[in-house]
């Protein structure tokens, strides 16, 4: 119920196919003595949605110096970019509409909860997404998979391929008032499990067991401060399970 009605509120902030960054979340370009002016916002549209491919493309910019190291791909500007690989323009609670245009239905983030005497944890679920940097690259447009710019930080191993889930992250009340967790916090893409994530990698590893593992691949990445594009991608659909063939009435070579 909660996600429908999050539709309806932000509906107008997405519009048809496209939004872009509401003006009244924008800070302001001003000038102050003795400080630089604050650059203006890009104009790319905060998010375009592509009904026909199932794709978000969200506008993105790599962070300005390296993580100390990683447990996201994705935050929000003032989020935990210090952990992060980009930030993007767009605030979750946007993203999650946009996927739910796209026809997804939420699971929810890793959950710990208590029975009885005993902890138990509930790993995330929803639906299967996949997640990639756009980005030019010698004249030509390049999409790479966003976990092949994440390193194991002791082995140098680049970081296994697993599904991207879509667990929507949790409402909070606070003085009588909701509040979307994803966008108070930024976690946007999430690589470990923080129980509140938008998007997250199907991983049993949380923020407090991490070791501070995972560090961005600066081989592959783009340098610091460039403008790219993170795509969100509905993963394709399994291929049907093959029918076992109809018994045959023929008979077999060499049987009477």
């Amino acid at each position: 119920m909660k996600h429908r009605l999050l539709a309806l509120t932000l509906i107008a902030a997405l519009g048809a196919t496209a939004s872009h960054a509401d003006p009244a979340d924008t800070p302001a370009t001003t000038t102050q003595p003795d400080a630089p002016a604050i650059a203006p916002q890009d104009d790319r549209p905060a998010i375009t949605v592509d009904r026909e491919t199932g794709t978000l493309d969200l506008a993105a910019t790599m962070v300005d110096a390296k993580p100390e190291w990683l447990e996201l791909i994705a935050t929000t500007p003032g989020g935990r970019e210090h952990e992060a690989i980009v930030t993007v323009a767009a605030k979750p609670s946007h993203i999650h509409l946009a996927l739910v245009a796209l026809g997804l239905e939420p699971g929810h983030p890793l959950i710990n909860r208590r029975e009885d005497d005993q902890l138990i944890t509930d790993p995330p679920t929803g639906p299967a997404v996949q997640v990639f940097f756009v980005y030019e690259k010698d004249g030509q447009t390049r999409e790479t998979p966003a976990h092949h710019w994440v390193v194991d930080q002791q082995s140098g191993e680049p970081l296994p391929d697993a599904p991207w889930l879509f667990a929507g992250s949790v409402f909070r009340e606070w003085k009588g008032r909701e509040y979307y967790m994803a966008d108070e916090a930024g976690n946007a893409v999430s690589l470990v499990n923080f129980g509140d994530d938008l998007v997250v990698r199907q991983t049993p590893t949380t923020e407090s067991s991490d070791f501070q593992q995972l560090q961005i691949n600066e081989e592959k990445a783009l340098p610091y401060g460039s403008e790219l594009i993170l795509r969100i991608r509905l993963a394709p659909k399994p291929a049907p399970a093959t029918q076992p063939a109809e018994p045959s009435d023929k008979p077999v070579p060499g049987e009477p």
